[in-house]
């Protein structure tokens, strides 16, 4: 099955009153009135979902190939320093957690998806040459917990042992708190208003931080990873992972910048590591989806430990309610292996915003605003097609 995250995008379009209005006047034209309504998404016949699903169009993988080759050699280029033929060559394996707290999904949660546990009346759904129900599907996409290629035991993980030191973490903070240009403001994220959202500092936008966590942190991570979960040690080895991206987010209560909203990150792990004592604020942890009673339950670790999870594992910042949390974030991707399903994800967003861009009132681009919905459809059925391989 496909990952999740950008699925959310088109679910609050179509959830919209822009999108229902949309739909009538597309409807009034008499160009996909039967494919599209206030309430479904359909696509039309001529956009389905093959029979074999295991028969993808070239061109696509192809350009999927593209895409990550590109996101790829990006991250190389931002966070050289573990890639650098002058840089580390060996991993810091003294200093990388090898015991961990393990997070499971709760038994009573259904939807969490675990390899090839399609249902058979899902199978039907997603693979005969039928009209495909987009509508229905992303709904029930939302629901599901896990991930592929990680099992319903690897939900998350805590080190038992820091990762980084307490002076490298008191580093990090003193350089953030230091900074010329001082804490990033952020719009609203996730359903959280922007005057809530944690404030945050990019980490190529920091010296010191930047040469530590490209020199110190990767060394120790990449490896502490593959350790941690099962399923990556079939699947790939700690010099295939690249860092996509990283920053330091502040939550600071009497600011009122306090929590951040669920959301899927859409890498393949994603990394949370405290630079703060536990005892230094109040309330605060990271949500994790698919954990008994998971909005009562945040996971909290103490300074210098690790929490891990995929990317696409639903999850988000607990409210603090006294104190400041400072947090290092980490996405991590995987060179080798290539995330089809996002990146056709990806296509159809980028669709459904040209879509959306076309105004409504203007007749002469009915046609134009068609092609954009159509093309989002078939981006939105190689999605699924691809989740089937």
């Amino acid at each position: 099955m496909p990952s999740r995250t950008l699925f959310v995008t088109i679910l609050q379009f179509l959830l919209s009153s822009s999108a229902i209005e949309s739909f009538v006047i597309l409807s009034n034209k008499q160009s996909i009135a039967n494919r599209v309504s206030a309430k479904r998404l359909h696509v039309s016949t001529s956009v389905v979902v093959p029979e074999d699903v295991k028969t993808i169009k070239e061109t696509v993988i192809q350009t999927n190939a593209k895409m990550h080759e590109e996101y790829v050699r990006k991250s190389e280029e931002l966070f050289y320093g573990f890639y650098s033929p002058d840089g580390f060559t060996t991993f810091d394996l003294e200093r990388s957690p090898t015991t961990w707290s393990c997070y499971s999904v709760d038994d009573d949660t259904h939807h969490c998806q675990d390899n090839n546990t399609n249902s058979e009346e899902e199978k039907v759904v997603m693979t005969n040459n039928k009209p495909f129900d987009i509508w229905n599907a992303m709904m029930e996409m939302e629901k599901r917990i896990i991930p592929a290629p990680f099992t319903k035991d690897e939900l998350a993980r805590v080190s038992s042992t820091p990762i980084i030191s307490s002076e490298e973490c008191d580093e990090i903070v003193h350089e953030c708190e230091n900074h010329y240009w001082g804490w990033g403001s952020s719009e609203s994220r996730y359903g959280t208003p922007a005057d809530k959202v944690g404030s945050m500092i990019n980490l190529q936008d920091l010296s010191r931080s930047y040469s530590l966590v490209n020199f110190e942190l990767l060394p120790r991570l990449f490896p502490a990873i593959i350790s941690a979960f099962q399923s990556l040690k079939h699947t790939t080895v700690p010099e295939n992972l690249r860092l996509a991206g990283s920053r330091v987010v502040k939550y600071d209560a009497s600011q009122g910048r306090i929590e951040l909203g669920l959301h899927r990150d859409g890498k393949l792990i994603t990394a949370n590591i405290a630079l703060n004592h536990l005892n230094e604020y109040e309330g605060g942890g990271t949500l994790v989806q698919g954990l008994p009673n998971f909005r009562l339950n945040p996971i909290k670790m103490e300074k210098g430990h690790v929490l891990l999870h995929p990317g696409d594992v639903r999850h988000g910042g607990s409210p603090i309610t006294k104190g400041i949390r400072y947090v290092l974030v980490c996405f991590i991707l995987d060179k080798s292996i290539i995330p089809h399903e996002k990146y056709c994800q990806d296509r159809m967003c980028k669709d459904i915003e040209a879509f959306r861009s076309i105004p409504m009132e203007d007749d002469t681009r009915v046609e134009e605003r068609e092609a954009f919905l159509t093309s989002a459809c078939k981006h939105c059925a190689d999605a699924f097609a691809f989740a089937e391989l």
